[in-house]
């Protein structure tokens, strides 16, 4: 029997890691649907989509909107028929002091909600799909201890919660065959532009062209909704080149 063709689900693909990891995933094979607030953020996935014949679906979507998430995962399941996984990654950055004293209602409150709404919207609007179909993969965005220690209360306190989440949700929906992980990055450039190798082997020649670090945890959140990670769920990878061990990755 011939074996289906993946589809993933990218919720917030308009910044550096997005364009990488669309662009893994699409150029491997997989059919891939990517959701970013702005239309002008897709546009240059389009036209990689179009120059390596990716199976692709750009969507403009707000996914601290419930009912937007689940028109996305809605029209995901209606033309393709099943969703194999989801990469949360939308949220951000948030300036302003590390001190909680210095940070105002309306910082606490944006915080929280730019980093831990969408995760909520998408896991509720993915999950009664990925049941009904007996198993699917989730991948959060969180920091590295470094990262978040290094932003405002809020940024820290949303992106730690994350790592609690993906525990918790791992062991409560271990049962229905659905994985939860997440990646711990550290800093990453968002000036990534997507790319795609024709041919029939098609797969970006990532170091000749683009600044690593993205592609490296493109490289990751890729591995964790595979396959290949069946018997990965409640990890949380930290992808950061070493610094968090006080070094820097060797590289041959």
């Amino acid at each position: 029997m011939e074996e289906r063709k993946r589809v993933y689900l990218v919720g917030g693909a308009g910044a550096g890691l997005g364009s990488a990891l669309v662009s893994l995933l699409a150029s491997r094979g997989a059919t891939v649907v990517a959701s970013a607030r702005q239309e002008k953020s897709l546009s240059r996935l389009e036209a990689a989509a179009k120059s390596g014949s990716w199976t692709f679906r750009p969507v403009v979507a707000d996914l601290k909107n419930l009912a937007e998430a689940e028109a996305l995962v809605s029209g995901v399941i209606r033309e393709f028929g099943h969703l194999d996984g989801v990469a949360a990654l939308a949220g951000g950055w948030m300036p302003g002091s590390p001190l909680i004293h210095e940070s105002s209602e309306r910082d606490w409150e944006e915080g929280l909600s730019n980093n831990l709404r969408p995760v909520y919207c998408l896991s509720h609007a993915a999950l009664p799909a990925m049941i009904q179909q007996g198993g699917g993969s989730l991948v959060f965005v969180s920091a590295t201890r470094a990262v978040r220690w290094a932003g405002t209360a809020a940024y820290g306190a949303a992106k730690g919660a994350l790592v609690e989440l993906c525990e918790k949700m791992a062991h409560d929906y271990r049962p229905y065959g659905i994985r939860v992980n997440a990646v711990l990055p550290g800093n990453m450039p968002h000036n990534v532009e997507p790319t795609a190798r024709p041919g029939p082997a098609p797969r970006p020649r990532l170091r000749d062209t683009i600044e690593t670090g993205s592609w490296e945890v493109a490289h990751a959140i890729s591995f964790l909704l595979s396959r290949e990670a069946e018997w990965v769920t409640g990890s949380t990878l930290v992808v950061d080149g070493g610094r968090s061990t006080g070094g820097e990755e060797q590289r041959a």
